[in-house]
């Protein structure tokens, strides 16, 4: 029988102040309004550390041009990356995935999908 191996697994928000109360609530270490270096240096520990960790980022962050997204993004594995909408323009939330799709499948159809749900 195969030997099962645990790993501990950071919960991790970064973004909006007003979203940080919920996600500590909840049991997340939270990181408010994180600047571009932050972020950077916050995500680069996690790679270095070979740490497991559930990461959510708002959109500004996912948006940000952090290269240490990018790098987590093409690796896959350890850390996982969500997404979430800004409280003040939930309604102009899009996500890379809503992006990918529109490529593939053309935009126009995404947008009936979005008027019929």
């Amino acid at each position: 029988m195969a030997e099962q191996t645990f790993h501990t697994t950071r919960l991790i928000f970064m973004g909006e102040a007003a979203l940080c109360d919920g996600f500590r609530l909840i049991g997340f270490e939270t990181h408010s309004d994180p600047d571009l270096e932050t972020t950077q240096r916050l995500l680069g520990e996690l790679v270095k550390q070979r740490q497991h960790a559930f990461v959510v980022i708002d959109q500004r962050i996912s948006r940000s041009g952090a290269s240490m997204l990018q790098q987590i993004r093409h690796e896959g594995g350890r850390i996982v990356l969500a997404e979430v909408p800004s409280l003040n323009n939930a309604t102009e939330f899009h996500s890379p995935l809503d992006e990918q799709l529109s490529r593939l499948i053309g935009g126009t159809a995404m947008e009936r999908q979005h008027e019929s749900g």
